[in-house]
């Protein structure tokens, strides 16, 4: 658990050591790269996986992981324009809060699919012990990071929202 605390502070650090960054440092992209691979790394090491385990996983993390951030991407978009339709002293087009509303509800569902295809192609090649392993070392990353940050924005005044971090691969 001390080796998530670790990739949770590099994480947590990425954004600050980015905005201060100078020539021959790493760049938040880079920061973030580290992180994952550490995580990576961590996973590889608890679950004990063969090198052709591991570079399947690695695959199958890498290419779920951008469809994870893309699918959140759209679903913060659609957030944003029902947010934009809600403003106070403003009416809201009610055939547009329905279409977001839907909209919101497809991208959940969408994530969920996801979820369920991440985890029949981790089937192929990691048992059923390795598969728990990842979807609880995953969860309790996330959960990390989510409480890293939260704590971060109350210390900088902004509110203590709830931080969406994605489904939880399995």
């Amino acid at each position: 658990m001390r080796r998530f605390a670790a990739v949770v502070v590099l994480l947590v650090l990425a954004a600050p050591l980015a905005a201060q960054q100078q020539r021959g440092r790493p760049n938040r992209a880079a920061l973030r790269q580290m992180v994952i691979e550490r995580f990576l790394q961590t996973f590889h090491d608890e679950a004990g996986l063969t090198p052709d385990q591991d570079q399947k996983f690695r695959d199958v993390f890498r290419r779920a992981m951008q469809q994870r951030q893309d699918a959140q991407e759209h679903e913060q978009g659609l957030w944003r324009a029902l947010e934009a339709q809600m403003r106070p002293g403003v009416a809201a087009n009610a055939d547009s809060v329905n279409k977001l509303l839907d909209g919101v509800i497809a991208a959940r569902s969408a994530q969920v699919e996801l979820l369920r295809t991440e985890n029949q192609q981790l089937a192929q090649f990691l048992s059923p012990v390795q598969r728990a392993q990842f979807a609880i070392m995953w969860e309790h990353f996330q959960q990390q990071v989510e409480n890293v940050l939260r704590r971060r924005m109350q210390m900088r005044g902004g509110a203590p929202g709830p931080i969406s971090a994605g489904p939880v691969p399995q």
